[in-house]
């Protein structure tokens, strides 16, 4: 990742005399920590590119899909043995929709994912050894709905690995609290490269012959509990990082390729707008929400 050497030391600079500063005025400690906040990912909207389900032999059959949202959510604190957890959300079903169909998504279609009772940190509160930023995240699947959901065995086996993965790796891990740029690194090296096994353990579907639920694709979106002024300048960097894609176990398979994904703080809300998932003959686009409760 390229670093700029320039806007960086600034950066520093910055937080260090904020830090400073707010060393010297601040009143003692109380205990009370930094406030907890509710906050979720959904998705909102979707657009069928490509149906999945069509088969074409002289003529088309099957020319619309049932697309849902399948998730394996996640939260650990950086430094805090043990915190991890890890759970699966199913969206509902939506509709039949053909290609070039677009579908806005309501209730259980969008698969909220809630994270609640976060204490997002700024910069004052990671000054305290005590504080530990809490990374919060979704590996989001899109799948397309067939006669048998072979999807949620699969998606509850690898969130149970990917826990211990989690509190094996990042709950012993030091976070760094005066540099955010190695911040966004440490969480980037420590999901994706420590504990890149978690992704790549093979969890084979049950032979159906074709009548299981199918999987489009995967994205990872990782949310850093970081707000204020030091949200707001993690957010100023992560133009410059991006989830890796990483291919697992291969096309309809659980788990499911990650084909990118998104970073966020949760200072403010962040939409990630016309994510493709694109797997199995199909082409599914998500419009997805980070934001409050």
């Amino acid at each position: 990742m390229k670093r700029t050497s320039r806007f960086r030391l600034l950066t520093v600079a910055i937080l260090s005399a904020f830090g400073l500063l707010a060393a010297a005025c601040a009143p003692p400690a109380t205990g009370g920590g930094p406030a907890p906040v509710d906050w979720s990912f959904k998705g909102t909207s979707m657009t069928v590119s490509n149906v999945q389900d069509e088969v074409c032999v002289l003529f088309c059959v099957n020319t619309s899909d049932e697309p849902y949202l399948i998730t394996v959510a996640f939260r650990v604190a950086i430094g805090a043995p043990g915190s991890a957890q890890s759970w699966v959300v199913k969206g509902s079903t939506l509709p039949s929709t053909s290609a070039g169909q677009s579908r806005t998504l309501t209730g259980g279609q969008q698969g909220k994912v809630n994270f609640p009772g976060i204490a997002p940190l700024d910069v004052i509160d990671a000054l305290n050894p005590s504080n530990k930023m809490e990374i919060v995240g979704t590996y989001t699947w899109a799948a397309e709905e067939d006669l048998i959901d072979s999807l949620s065995v699969g998606a509850n086996g690898v969130a149970d690995i990917f826990e211990d993965a989690l509190n094996d790796v990042v709950a012993s891990a030091d976070l760094p609290t005066s540099d955010p740029e190695a911040l966004i690194e440490l969480v980037l090296d420590l999901l994706f490269n420590n504990i890149g096994s978690a992704f790549k353990i093979i969890l084979s579907n049950i032979p159906c012959l074709g009548l299981c639920d199918d999987v489009l694709g995967g994205r990872v979106y990782v949310g850093l509990g970081a707000t204020g002024v030091l949200g707001d300048t993690i957010n100023g960097l992560l133009g410059g990082f991006a989830v890796p894609s990483i291919t697992l176990v291969g096309d309809n398979s659980v788990p499911p390729n990650i084909q990118g994904g998104g970073l966020y703080t949760l200072s403010s809300p962040k939409g990630f707008n016309n994510q493709s998932f694109i797997g199995a003959d199909g082409h599914h686009k998500y419009n997805l929400l980070s934001g409050p409760l």
